[in-house]
C-alpha cells in the first residue's frame, strides 16, 4: 500500500511540474475550445478560477473518458480506444458563473498536456488609471515602472500557481488514499486445487500477488505473466461479456475499466474467480 501512494504522489507531482509548460488559452465568452487526450496520461486543464461549489464537471462521453476535479485544476483522459470513445465535450462553471466549454479530442499521441485558460487582464482598474495618470512624467521612468509592475505581476501569478498547484495536488493525494479498496477474494490453488474452481493447474499455484481498485478502476498484480495474456469476464445485466482490461508489462498488473462484484480471468482451458467483497455495486464507474 505505501508503494502505492508514493508511485501516486510521483505521478502527481510530475504532473504539476508539467504546469510550467501549460498552453494559454484566452478565454472568450461563448466559444468552445479544442484540445488533445490521449490514454497513456491526463490531459491537464487550469481554470481561471475555482469551479464552482456543489458542481461537478460535465464530460458527454463519460463512459469512455474519465475525469477528476481539484479547486480550478481539471485531469480528464479517455480510458480505452474505443471508436466511440474517440472525443467527447467537457464544461464546467466557475464561481462566478462563466462557463468553460472544450471538446477533447483522442490521440495516440500529443504534444501538449495542460492547458490554462486566461482572462486576459493582468492589471486591475486601478492599475491601468494610474499607469495612465504617469504618462505626463518622463517616458524612461513610465517604462522602468510598467516594467517592474510586469515583473512583480508576474512573480506573484507564479507563486499563486505553485500554491494551487500544491494544494491540488494534496487535496487529489488525500481522496485518493480513501478510495482504495482492497477486500477482493480469488481462487487459491493449494493441495487441494482439483477441487476449486480453477479446472487445471496450468496458470500456476499463487499467480495472483493482490488486487484492488481505487472506486474507477481495477488493478490485479500478478507474481509471473509466462503464460499469456488473460481473458477477463464479467457479468453485466444478466449476461457475461469480455471486459477490455490493459496489462502493464513492466510493473505485471492488469487495469480494468470500471469495478464488477465478480469477474473471471481465463486462459485455454484455466479460469478462476474473483470476487469483491462489497458487491453492492453494478459494474458502475
Amino acid at each position: 500500500m505505501n508503494k502505492l501512494i508514493t508511485l501516486t504522489a510521483f505521478s502527481l507531482f510530475s504532473l504539476s511540474a508539467s504546469a510550467l509548460d501549460c498552453v494559454k488559452i484566452g478565454h472568450e465568452s461563448g466559444k468552445t475550445y479544442d484540445i488533445e487526450g490521449t490514454t497513456n496520461t491526463f490531459t491537464h486543464v487550469i481554470l481561471p478560477e475555482n469551479i464552482m461549489r456543489n458542481t461537478t464537471v460535465i464530460v458527454g462521453n463519460s463512459d469512455l473518458w474519465t475525469s477528476d476535479t481539484a479547486g480550478p485544476h481539471i485531469y480528464i483522459k479517455p480510458t480505452s480506444t474505443q471508436a466511440q470513445g474517440v472525443s467527447t465535450s467537457l464544461s464546467a462553471v466557475g464561481e462566478s458563473g462563466t462557463s468553460y466549454d472544450f471538446k477533447i479530442n483522442r490521440k495516440k499521441a500529443i504534444k501538449n498536456t495542460c492547458y490554462e485558460v486566461t482572462t486576459g487582464t493582468l492589471f486591475s482598474d486601478n492599475e491601468r488609471q494610474a499607469l495612465s495618470l504617469r504618462k505626463n512624467d518622463s517616458q524612461d521612468s513610465t517604462n522602468v515602472e510598467l516594467a517592474r509592475l510586469y515583473r512583480d505581476k508576474y512573480n506573484q501569478a507564479t507563486r499563486d500557481a505553485k500554491e494551487q498547484e500544491r494544494t491540488a495536488v494534496l487535496e487529489a493525494l488525500r481522496r485518493y488514499r480513501y478510495q482504495i479498496y482492497t477486500r477482493y477474494d480469488w481462487d487459491k490453488p493449494s493441495k487441494n486445487y482439483r477441487k476449486s474452481r480453477t479446472t487445471n493447474n496450468f496458470i500456476g499455484d499463487g499467480f495472483v500477488s493482490d488486487i484492488y481498485d481505487d472506486g474507477r478502476f481495477t488493478y490485479i498484480r500478478v507474481h509471473n505473466q509466462n503464460k499469456g495474456i488473460m481473458i477477463v469476464e464479467a457479468e453485466l445485466e444478466g449476461q457475461t461479456e469480455i471486459i477490455e482490461a490493459k496489462f502493464d508489462t513492466l510493473n505485471k498488473m492488469y487495469t480494468i475499466a470500471g469495478i464488477f462484484p465478480k469477474f473471471t480471468l481465463k486462459y485455454a482451458d484455466s479460469e478462476f474467480d474473483i470476487s469483491r467483497g462489497d458487491n453492492s455495486t453494478f459494474g458502475e464507474y
